[in-house]
């Protein structure tokens, strides 16, 4: 008769129970050493059905749910101050045997549907799961500050202006000099009769004092030109006719 009653008593506390779910932090190549873990780290189990159960870091590097009594999909979030963790879908059901059981467990990803899972980490329903929390990456507040890099010079468009235009200056007076004396006659025939040869002399530092030399490039490139005697006189025959 006792015997039948303890064996009642203990299906009775069974039922009453909930599901358990134990999630450890293993040490991995982003956390060497889970000890470092604060002791503010904390997980949370959230369900919209019921309030959110948070259970602490206990020592060995393990969070502890104990008798979960809500069901449904839950969403298993790891905080720390120092370490981002991977977000986990945990799926409870009630059962006949106890309160309830855990029936599915996946990975999960932020900004995607809630039905986009990774691999099922339970293969049948159970009441008690212990499985291995995943750490992403580490948190890092502050940017850190590069260092001198000379071949980033090379990217600015000013030091590139500036080293073409002393290769150009520097480079040319050198190129004439081994030029072809019919090629180089030629040239300079081209340079006297084009309005800019004044501004090329110049750069390369020669000049024969003509009139193009007075060339005004600002005046030319803004698409004005001086006035003669000529403009005039055929500014005041277009005044008499009005």
């Amino acid at each position: 008769m006792s015997a039948y009653f303890i064996l009642a008593l203990c299906s009775a506390i069974s039922a009453v129970l909930g599901a358990s779910l134990r999630v450890s932090v293993p040490a991995s190549n982003i956390l060497p050493n889970p000890n470092t873990l604060p002791a503010s780290t904390h997980a949370v189990l959230t369900s919209s059905s019921g309030q959110p159960i948070t259970a602490v870091l206990k020592k060995g590097n393990y969070f502890d749910f104990s008798e979960i009594p809500t069901t449904g999909s839950h969403l298993l979030d790891i905080y720390s101050k120092d370490y981002v963790f991977a977000p986990y879908r945990i799926d409870i059901s009630s059962s006949s045997d106890s309160a309830t059981v855990i029936t599915g467990a996946w990975e999960t990803f932020r900004g995607t549907r809630w039905e986009d899972r990774g691999i099922a980490l339970v293969a049948a329903p159970t009441e008690q799961l212990d499985m291995s929390a995943k750490v992403l990456s580490k948190k890092n507040f502050y940017e850190e500050r590069q260092g001198f890099n000379p071949m980033s010079l090379l990217k600015n468009p000013m030091i590139l202006m500036g080293v073409v235009a002393l290769a150009f200056t520097f480079g040319m007076p050198k190129l004439m000099e081994n030029m072809d004396p019919e090629m180089k006659a030629e040239y300079e025939e081209m340079q006297k009769s084009s309005p800019l040869g004044g501004v090329t002399r110049a750069i390369q530092g020669g000049g024969s004092g003509s009139a193009t030399e007075s060339f005004d490039l600002a005046g030319y490139l803004a698409g004005s030109s001086k006035s003669t005697g000529n403009d005039k006189a055929s500014d005041n025959n277009r005044a008499r006719k009005r």
